[in-house]
């Protein structure tokens, strides 16, 4: 609505003109008291909206900080986790045919690839251990600027009883340690990973392969979140222990359910089972260390087990609201005085010449709102219209300053958006050529969000030097749930990836993952496939997705539509098939969303599956990026004015000779 449109002479207090002087002061009392009650009721308003907006924008910060955290310390983790994996996978496929320097060599190497590693051990069960082997246990380990080395079992270690060796042992799995005071004095926890050697009676465990990692750089990543000035982080581990908290003489001493008994506090000791269930949440709370009103977000780490928390200070939000309506009311108050002094002026001033008023008239009509408007005198009409002029040219100068003030918290929030968006980009692989020094295969993909965050994703690694991992999904829905979602089924899928190489059995155990505390019913439909560069064999499986097209270099085009299974995540349990195919020297595949051949133009009618293939016959002899940009602009094109309303997400990739 024009900020003119808004005015109205009655809100002004402006009626008939009294005969009298006290009718004139009655009448000034009034607009001024009417003025006072509009004003008040506009800071009460601006208070409560303001309270209301703050609120969400510091529930939605509190969970986008826990669940970002989360993913700092799981990106962290899952490196070095990683790192031991492939240390054990390799002992085991070597059947540990090494020798002791040569194990040696193997941890150094790794201490000087992972700086966050600060030992590793390769424990023996004593009856395993061969002949020419002189340690047990020996254990890499950094000592200051150098590495240092001894054999764990000439301490006077039992190590076989310990939790680094014994879990893995009794488990038949990794295992992460419980966070603990390592004699140095810093925090430490261990990852073990067991390895297993092959025999006619099955796989026989061998020993341990161990990483133990400090735990220092948890408080810096922690204190470098936004949290505010009362606002804090903390991470708990799988029984509750404080691994870090701003309170140094909680850290690694009490646990959330030790200090709900010392304080008798139930409410807390209900919150840490809440925390170790696994399923992240929020709610009000008072600051375990500020003692203020707050909002108390967590969320639990994949690589661990391990709860990250965050709490944003309410109390200081509050604070900051009082201190603006405190403003507002100043100056408020002191236009009330200002309307009073004018309103005052008006009653007793003489008719102005319209004269004065008609070339003031034109400046305030073309925007300049501190254009000089002559004082009003008298009790005529034009003193009246005069008065008009004055207060509509207050009213729009205090609407441009509301909508300036709204523009710039809808800025504030866009730009989260932004940096989420930013964030979950960063997530996807956006360098091409992928694989600059290989010449065995042509790679490429394209990924445009319908909005600032999407639910599409697509993934690609090389798992050895002869196998290609490739990956496109779509998660269900849209913005920020979808982003989530997405970012947690594509690092399950890579940790899946780096396990198993057969399709079918890495969407089944990623399904299961995903279905549990899946109480929002999200699912994500999936295609992934493994590809053998020596010889072009591809197993895949499909999650119910859309089918690929394998593109020959005869010139014909086929749709890969089978055998193709459930979407993943909603119930547990699924099976998915397998499937095959062997794609010659010049073969590609093209992986694509629903937002491909679903994009709609302005009269709703499809891209649809005909255009697709025409364009993909039209495109044979142009590498993978030429193909994909060309595609995306006949997309385009299509669609036109038409609003996006669906991630368009491609994937090619062609066997080279």
């Amino acid at each position: 609505m024009n900020p003119a449109e808004r005015m109205n002479p009655a809100d002004l207090g402006i009626g008939p003109v009294p005969a009298k002087a006290r009718l004139r002061n009655r009448l000034l009392v009034s607009t001024v008291g009417i003025a006072g009650l509009i004003l008040c009721g506009l800071l009460l308003w601006n208070y409560l909206s303001f309270r209301e907006h703050l609120t969400e924008e510091a529930q939605v910060r509190a969970r986008f900080l826990a669940d970002g955290a989360a993913d700092r310390i799981d990106a962290t983790l899952s490196g070095l986790q990683s790192l031991v994996d492939g240390m054990a996978l390799s002992l085991s496929a070597t059947s540990l045919d090494l020798t002791l320097e040569q194990m040696r060599t193997l941890q150094r190497e790794a201490l000087h690839q992972q700086p966050g590693l600060y030992g590793t051990t390769f424990a023996w069960l004593p009856e395993r251990k061969p002949p020419d082997w002189g340690a047990l246990a020996p254990f890499s380990y950094r000592d200051g600027d150098r590495l240092a080395y001894h054999d764990l079992a000439h301490d006077g270690l039992d190590y076989l009883d310990e939790d680094w060796f014994a879990l893995p042992r009794f488990l038949g799995r990794a295992v992460w340690t419980e966070p603990y005071i390592h004699y140095t004095g810093k925090r430490m926890v261990t990852y073990s990973v067991p390895v297993w050697l092959a025999s006619p009676d099955g796989p026989l465990l061998a020993g341990v392969v161990t990483s133990d990692i400090e735990l220092d750089w948890l408080d810096r990543l922690l204190a470098d979140l936004p949290l505010g000035e009362q606002g804090y982080a903390l991470l708990i581990s799988r029984n509750g222990v404080y691994i870090s908290h701003p309170t140094d003489t909680i850290a690694m001493r009490e646990s959330v359910f030790s200090l709900a008994e010392a304080r008798g506090d139930p409410g807390l000791r209900q919150v840490g089972q809440s925390m170790l269930s696994g399923d992240p949440g929020m709610r009000p709370w008072i600051g375990w260390a500020t003692g203020e009103k707050s909002w108390l977000a967590w969320g639990r780490l994949s690589t661990t087990g391990w709860t990250s928390a965050v709490v944003i200070s309410q109390t200081q939000l509050d604070r900051e609201i009082a201190r603006l309506t405190q403003l507002q009311a100043l100056a408020g108050g002191g236009g009330l005085i200002l309307l009073f002094l004018a309103v005052g002026w008006i009653a007793r001033s003489i008719t102005r010449p319209i004269t004065a008023l008609s070339e003031a008239a034109p400046g305030i009509a073309a925007g300049n709102l501190d254009a000089p408007l002559p004082a009003p005198k008298g009790q005529d009409e034009i003193a009246r219209l005069t008065t008009i002029f004055h207060a509509m040219r207050d009213r729009l100068k205090q609407y441009i300053a509301d909508l300036e003030e709204t523009t710039a918290a809808r800025e504030r929030i866009n730009g989260e958006l932004r940096i989420a968006s930013d964030i979950q980009m960063d997530l996807v692989p956006k360098t091409f050529p992928a694989f600059p020094e290989r010449n065995d295969m042509d790679l490429c993909a394209i990924i445009q969000p319908a909005r600032e965050v999407g639910g599409d994703f697509y993934d690609f690694m090389l798992l050895d030097e002869e196998h290609v991992f490739l990956a496109i999904a779509d998660v269900s829905g849209k913005g920020v749930p979808a982003a989530l979602f997405m970012a947690v089924a594509r690092s399950l899928l890579r940790a899946e990836a780096k396990i198993d190489r057969n399709p079918g059995r890495m969407l089944e155990r990623l399904n299961d993952t995903l279905a549990e505390h899946n109480d929002a019913c999200m699912f994500v439909t999936l295609f992934c496939a493994v590809v053998c560069l020596s010889d072009g064999t591809v197993t895949y499986a499909n999650a119910g997705h859309n089918p690929p097209l394998w593109l020959r270099t005869t010139g014909s085009i086929e749709w890969i539509d089978s055998p193709t299974g459930i979407a993943a995540g909603p119930m547990a349990g699924l099976q998915y098939d397998t499937g095959h195919i062997q794609l010659a020297a010049g073969d590609g595949l093209l992986l694509y969303t629903d937002g491909v051949n679903e994009a709609t133009d302005p009269d709703n009618q499809l891209f649809g599956n005909e255009r697709l293939l025409e364009r993909l016959h039209a495109s044979q002899s142009l590498s993978c990026r030429e193909t994909l940009d060309a595609l995306l602009a006949d997309i385009l094109a299509h669609t036109g004015e038409a609003e996006q309303f669906d991630d368009i997400t491609m994937m090619m990739f062609r066997r080279l000779s």
